[in-house]
């Protein structure tokens, strides 16, 4: 018969184990339910004994088939030793029981577990006086995830964890491709770090790092140390080794500092610092590399880039974001976080705003640097702005706009200019399920002061303009069946009708204006132009209409908006002299027609595309378009085409492909191609493989793009395709250890760092 026994001895089990936390070990990134078969299989099998006394907290039971009791202090059991306190068992063929020793010792083989740590043995040793417990020859896993081990010597107190000889891994397999090998580990539950002494890393059972001290997270506590080191190649750059260091300065702070060598250009400096306080939050970022051999000149190359955001209270708030480089090359030799390899410019803002019941103030600073041979345009040196918007009171709105400006050449500080503005609106609008209509009109009032070298700009300009715009839509929609299911199509007509009287405005600088493109949405706005220095006159009737169409769900399958503007005046407003025939001026009585649609192919299939078409000269004037199969982050394959005409007075028409395919559970691909047809080149290009195994992958990858080299002398020979085009060319092999590296394991990232990121097509902009 089995034996059941309940005792008293002090803290038996519980404090001895409980030291020992759940997440002690942390998990491995590389999804191996994916990639392996389950690794239940490798697990030792602790399934619970069907035995349980009702206890009370901290209170001990035993089972065993037969037992010896000496006078309730000493006890002998033999035969399915189950011994239970709270959520602990441990398990053994024979163990004793001394009440007046406080102790328990079980041999010939012991397992453990509590639910979150699973542990076997040679043998067991509890001392209740020191209260510490002793496992040798011991196996450990976590019950809830891949990470294991093996330590010769497990030694556990109430709040401490000793492992000697041990051993760590999270592969599932018998036989791991890599572990931790340590003389001795040391888990304190009350730190956030472990620490392990005579620490080796065996690859294969082959010892390929050792570390004669360490401390490592036990939790998901940051903890200061070495990240894990990239190595790249590129043609432009040689061979690429960056060694982070992370600092843990404080829980709401901390820095990275990261020597980068490159074999071509010297070793540059990456660092920043990160900090987030209830009131704001932010980073700096700055990078160095002194005396750049590629370069003849030896020039030292610079980024810093600096985010910050405060609110002080519920009204007033601020903002700042910026970045600097030291040439104009820097971006396409290095890359950054902060803007891509394809950008043109760099933008520079901070702020600050104040928010309270209608008003709206505001003091701005910016300015953008463009990159390559161009004049930079003025800074923005500040900007106050005050505006008041009233809740509508019977269909009626007042909005005041106010701006004060002051425009500083970037160039020639002699040039430089004042802006006033003021822009009282007056709007009334109704709605109903059917329709809605809207009448606004707008007292434009603008006044310059100016000086510049260029004659042209008058000292002193004073311009006031009306502006009144009528807009109406109707709400339409009906109820359907087809091929046995409901749907919903909704039709939205609407015109607007906009006028501003012409004024001459050719002795106004140009200071933060330029022309605006359309979209469909864009075709119902009240200018052409962003910012205030040019306001087109307008005698014009804009008219389109967007369906779409809806399930049962209310999902959105497809949406088509189509619309044009009809011009009564021609408009004689251009950014340029009048005399010169640029893009911004209209001859044309009516615009390009402009469409947008969204499908829903399937839940797999989606096509995104806006194309802006001109009747007059049967052409594309501008489409961008995107059809992409995605089942998820690992199968996708995007095809997609845009073109721009008089871009700079060059047109572009380019196509692409990416595509990230998971061939099996193992084998990964990716690829993103994107061929220029105005010049018959490929301009970007990226390969990537990837073999993901149970403990273990390692990702190959190669590009090539064209080398945007601004600081050419003959720069702008080199864009129109009269000089040969240089390309840079890489290559980058990355081996991902399970459970040590933060790769997420897909290569959907290498396509979203390319020139030509990728993008999904309801995000494609125009």
């Amino acid at each position: 018969m089995p034996v059941r026994y309940k005792t008293t001895v002090k803290s038996l089990l519980g404090l001895a184990f409980i030291a020992l936390p759940a997440h002690a070990v942390q998990t491995a990134e590389i999804d191996t339910n994916r990639v392996c078969q389950p690794a239940a299989a490798n697990a030792t099998d602790f399934s619970y004994p069907e035995f349980e006394q009702s206890l009370a907290q901290d209170e001990v039971a035993v089972r065993s088939q037969q037992a010896e009791i000496f006078n309730d202090q000493r006890a002998n059991f033999f035969g399915d030793v189950v011994i239970q306190r709270n959520s602990q068992w441990l398990m053994t063929e024979s163990a004793t029981v001394d009440q007046t020793e406080q102790t328990i010792e079980a041999k010939n083989g012991v397992r453990f577990t509590d639910g979150f740590i699973n542990v076997t043995g040679d043998s067991f040793y509890f001392d209740g006086n020191s209260e510490i417990a002793e496992l040798r020859q011991t196996n450990y896993q976590m019950a809830s995830t891949n990470a294991r081990g093996t330590a010769g010597l497990l030694q556990v107190s109430s709040e401490h964890v000793s492992l000697l000889d041990s051993s760590f891994t999270t592969c599932p397999t018998p036989n791991p491709a890599w572990q931790l090998t340590a003389e001795r580990i040391e888990i304190n539950e009350t730190s956030d770090y472990g620490k392990a002494w005579d620490a080796k890393l065996r690859l294969f059972d082959v010892p390929v790092f050792y570390l004669p001290y360490f401390t490592f997270p036990v939790n998901d506590s940051k903890k200061t140390g070495f990240l894990y080191p990239t190595i790249d190649s590129s043609s432009n750059n040689g061979i690429e080794l960056e060694t982070p260091y992370y600092f843990n300065i404080a829980p709401n702070m901390d820095a990275t500092i990261a020597p980068v060598y490159t074999s071509e250009r010297g070793t540059m400096l990456k660092t920043e610092y990160r900090y987030l306080f209830p009131e704001h939050a932010g980073q700096v970022n700055i990078e160095y590399l002194p005396n750049d051999r590629a370069r003849e000149d030896r020039a030292d190359r610079y980024l810093w880039h600096i985010n910050h955001a405060t609110q002080f209270n519920q009204n007033w708030s601020a903002f700042i974001d910026a970045t600097q480089i030291s040439d104009d090359n820097y971006l396409n030799d290095f890359g950054s976080d902060f803007a891509g390899r394809a950008d043109t410019h760099l933008y520079r803002v901070a702020q600050i705003d104040y928010l309270s019941s209608g008003w709206h103030f505001q003091l701005r600073s910016e300015d953008y640097e463009l990159l390559g041979q161009y004049r930079s345009p003025y800074r923005t040196l500040p900007q106050l702005s005050l505006n008041y918007e009233t809740e509508p009171a019977q269909g009626f709105k007042l909005n005041w706009s106010n701006e004060l400006t002051y425009f500083q050449d970037q160039a020639r500080s002699s040039n430089y200019a004042t802006r006033a503005h003021t822009a009282p609106s007056l709007s009334y609008s109704f709605e109903q399920p059917a329709y809605d209509a809207e009448a606004e009109i707008t007292y434009l009032l603008t006044h310059y002061l100016q000086q510049n070298e260029n004659s042209q700009f008058a000292d002193e300009v004073t311009r006031a303009l009306p502006r009144a715009r009528l807009r109406g839509r109707l709400h339409l929609e009906r109820f359907y069946q087809a091929s046995g299911d409901s749907f919903r199509q909704t039709l939205e007509p609407q015109v607007q009708y906009l006028y501003v009287p012409y004024e001459n405005q050719q002795s106004i600088g140009i200071y933060d204006t330029t022309l605006m493109q359309d979209d469909y949405n864009g075709l119902f706005r009240p200018q052409r132009f962003s910012g205030l220095d040019r306001i087109a006159e307008a005698n014009q009737i804009t008219y389109g209409a967007s369906s779409s169409i809806f399930d049962e769900k209310e999902r959105e399958l497809l949406r088509i908006s189509v619309g044009q503007i009809y011009y009564f005046d021609e408009s004689r407003t251009t950014l340029l002299s009048e005399r010169l025939n640029d893009r911004a001026q209209i001859t044309s009585s009516n615009s390009e027609w402009v469409a947008d649609i969204n499908w829903a192919l399937s839940p797999q299939w989606s096509l995104r595309s806006s194309v802006q078409y001109d009747t007059e000269l049967n052409r594309t004037r501008k489409s961008q378009s995107a059809l992409e199969y995605r089942q998820s982050d690992r199968k996708l394959v995007q095809f997609n085409h845009r073109k721009a005409t008089n871009i700079l007075n060059t047109d572009i028409e380019q196509v692409g492909t990416q595509a990230v395919w998971e061939l099996n559970k193992q084998w990964q691909v990716a690829a993103n191609v994107y061929y220029d047809l105005s010049h018959d080149r490929v301009n970007d290009a990226v390969l990537g493989m990837q073999y993901s195994n149970c403990c273990w992958a390692v990702r190959v990858s190669a590009y090539r793009r064209i080398n945007r080299n601004f600081e050419t002398a003959n720069n702008f020979a080199i864009q129109n395709n009269s000089n040969p085009t240089e390309f840079d060319n890489g290559v980058s092999l990355q081996f991902i250890i399970s459970g040590l590296s933060a790769d997420s394991g897909s290569l959907i990232e290498m396509l979203e760092s390319s020139i030509y990121g990728y993008r999904r097509p309801f995000y494609l902009s125009n």
